[in-house]
């Protein structure tokens, strides 16, 4: 019985002992020496927090972690005065849409190999991983291998992480960390914090020549590649700014061997922006709309504003038989006829006043139907007459012929002068329903036709793609535009046109012009594509706004057009054909030969109608004068001396 009492006690005493234990494990950082070294490190911390601060500003913090030890002291977000985002394990969080995104990033881990954790890390970094980052490892650096260091620091630099440090548990007393240093490739550093270097110095101040992956659209004018011996040469807009870019930086501009053989053909949009999704290339030597994507963050800040519209042919220019018919238009030539034929009757008038012989009769009609007066009309030729002006209200008619007259010869003295000149042309097309009309098609690159979907909808594409002539790729779209076959319009943009306007002012009159009425688009935005997380954005989006302030990308395209002839691109021959001009043809008499056959058949109906009607007056009248008389009644006849039988006196018939 005392047997089993004291193996009870012994056993009791054992599993107390083991809870006591137990505590003992758990709470050892509890004692006094340990919570010296958590105080020591949260000390450390801070410090170099404040340090960080004073070389580039934040306003907050994000933390992550999966158990509040790994942070070495639990409470180590209450030491912060800044905003603090804090996230464990199972929690997932988009940082850069929370607030403001200049923030500081925290990971806490104890493993360096727990790679799953830290894609976690930068999924919460989306779009922002190019902010500073402190990593704490909460493990003694005498007990962390160089060959993880190295493993975890590399994974963070294929995650595109630009500015790292690594801190171990015991940093405070060994004042040792570690950085990463990727240009021009992967270098693990070990630095001393009780140095003055920056703790993250710039890394993009000079890349050392590290290789900055291009791949080049090819569509003129913003990117072009050609060939002198091995040597590839980037140029156009976009080019040269890729290669100021290179050059301010020291990259080193690269071409991926697996694009080696577009350097022949015109790269779409599309490709490019695989290329960049999948990493192939840092960024793309092209422009394109982000508004066409839904990740707008594959895009650096927007270089371009343009608009797509038509380049149509000039109108050709009237024949010179058609120089008549615009001086004498209709309204012209009625206001004409009825100020000379107002003139005349009241020439006619006043003539026959004077005269007192205005009757209200026939020949009143008459005078009004047919007023003309050969001689009153020389006057609106400038022409000398026989007729006197002996009244004042003759002067007056004549002053009012001659001004005419003058009027009409200084008229047509200044539409010569301005047709001889510049000549006029047809009347300019200003919608698409006028193209059809003039059996005109406008040329496309098939590629295209999606830009016209998006900007017009599909509706719009449907009702005029007849009008629209489709050729298969771009290269062959730009080798029709250098040929201008003036029996097509292009599709444009304004991006693209100022080039065409240069090469036009070598030619003797242009061949093109820029149709505003017919466009696809208002306005657009343009950019270059890059990367997603790429570490260039903010430098690019930066180079491209000193750029456009300082100047240098209106230079830029200015100097693409002289590239693109010295590169043969197309030569400066004047393609216009100069018409030759001749004075007469026998369609030029077309509408005088109409008209003068106009006129003479009013005039021979006018001639008859006045015989008809001076023979009727004299039938009704006889002392109007007959050719023939009937003989009088009485049985004499008239004698040749006017004596009649009788012997009374006679006169003349």
């Amino acid at each position: 019985m005392l047997y089993r009492l004291v193996r009870e006690v012994c056993f009791i005493s054992s599993c107390f002992l083991g809870v006591t234990n137990a505590k003992f494990q758990n709470n050892f950082e509890h004692f006094p020496g340990l919570q010296s070294d958590i105080a020591n490190f949260s000390h450390g911390v801070k410090i170099l927090i404040e340090r960080i601060q004073t070389e580039n500003i934040f306003i907050g913090y994000f933390l992550l972690r999966k158990h509040p030890a790994d942070c070495v002291d639990e409470d180590l977000p209450v030491h912060f005065a800044l905003p603090f985002l804090q996230l464990n394990e199972r929690n997932h969080v988009y940082v850069r849409s929370t607030g403001n995104s200049e923030l500081m990033a925290i990971l806490c881990i104890r493993q360096l190999i727990d790679k799953d954790f830290l894609l976690k890390f930068a999924k919460n970094l989306q779009h922002i991983r190019t902010r500073r980052i402190l990593v704490i490892h909460n493990t003694k650096l005498e007990a962390s291998t160089k060959s993880e260091i190295d493993t975890f620091l590399n994974y963070c630099m294929q995650l595109k992480f630009l500015n790292v440090i690594l801190v171990h548990r015991d940093f405070t007393e060994t004042n040792i960390f570690h950085s990463l240093n990727q240009f021009p490739h992967f270098k693990l550093e070990t630095r001393d914090l009780r140095t003055k270097s920056p703790i993250y110095p710039n890394r993009l101040a000079n890349v050392d020549k590290k290789k900055l992956r291009v791949l080049a659209d090819q569509i003129e004018p913003i990117t072009m590649l050609y060939e002198i011996g091995d040597s590839l040469i980037l140029e156009g807009y976009i080019g040269y700014f890729i290669k100021a870019f290179a050059f301010k930086y020291n990259f080193r501009l690269w071409l991926p061997t697996m694009y080696e053989g577009t350097i022949v053909r015109v790269i779409s949009m599309e490709e490019i922006r695989q290329a960049t999704h999948n990493g192939s290339i840092d960024v793309g030597a092209s422009l394109s709309t982000p508004q066409k994507e839904s990740n707008v963050h594959e895009y650096i800040y927007p270089i371009e504003f343009f608009q797509w519209l038509t380049m149509l042919p000039m109108e050709p220019q009237l024949e010179t038989y058609y120089f008549f018919s615009s001086i004498f238009s209709p309204a012209s030539l009625i206001s004409i006829f009825l100020f000379s034929y107002w003139v005349c009757v009241l020439y006619r008038v006043q003539l026959n006043l004077r005269r007192k012989t205005l009757y209200w009769d026939r020949a009143l009609l008459v005078l009004f139907l047919i007023p003309w007066n050969l001689d009153l009309l020389r006057g609106l030729l400038n022409q000398s007459t026989a007729i006197r002006v002996n009244s004042a209200t003759r002067r007056i008619i004549f002053i009012l012929v001659f001004a005419q007259g003058g009027a009409l010869n200084i008229l047509f003295s200044i539409k010569m002068a301005n047709w001889l000149t510049v000549p006029p042309h047809e009347t300019p097309i200003e919608s698409f329903d006028e193209v059809a009309e003039r059996n005109l098609q406008i040329q496309i690159p098939e590629p295209d036709i999606a830009e016209i979907k998006f900007y017009c909808g599909e509706t719009f594409w449907k009702q005029h793609k007849r009008l629209f002539h489709i050729v298969k790729s771009v290269d062959v779209f730009q080798e029709n535009i250098r040929k201008m076959d003036t029996r097509y319009g292009y599709l444009i943009n304004t991006l693209a046109w100022p080039i065409i306007e240069q090469r036009q002012k070598y030619f003797k009159h242009p061949l093109f012009r820029l149709s505003k009425s017919l466009y696809y688009t208002k306005g657009s935005l343009l950019s270059l594509p890059i990367s997603e997380n790429s570490m260039y954005k903010d430098l690019l989006s930066l180079f491209s706004l000193r750029s456009r302030e300082a100047g240098l990308l209106e230079y830029w395209y200015k100097r693409t057009f002289y590239t693109m002839v010295s590169i043969g691109r197309f030569n400066l021959t004047d393609l216009s054909k100069n018409s030759r001009h001749e004075v007469l043809t026998l369609k030029e008499f077309e509408w005088v030969w109409i008209t003068y056959s106009i006129v003479l058949t009013v005039s021979v109906k006018a001639n008859v109608y006045v015989a008809i009607g001076d023979r009727q007056s004299a039938v009704d009248n006889p002392r109007c004068g007959m050719p023939y008389s009937q003989p009088a009644k009485t049985g004499y006849l008239p004698n040749s001396r006017g004596n009649s039988g009788s012997g009374g006196g006679g006169g003349d018939l």
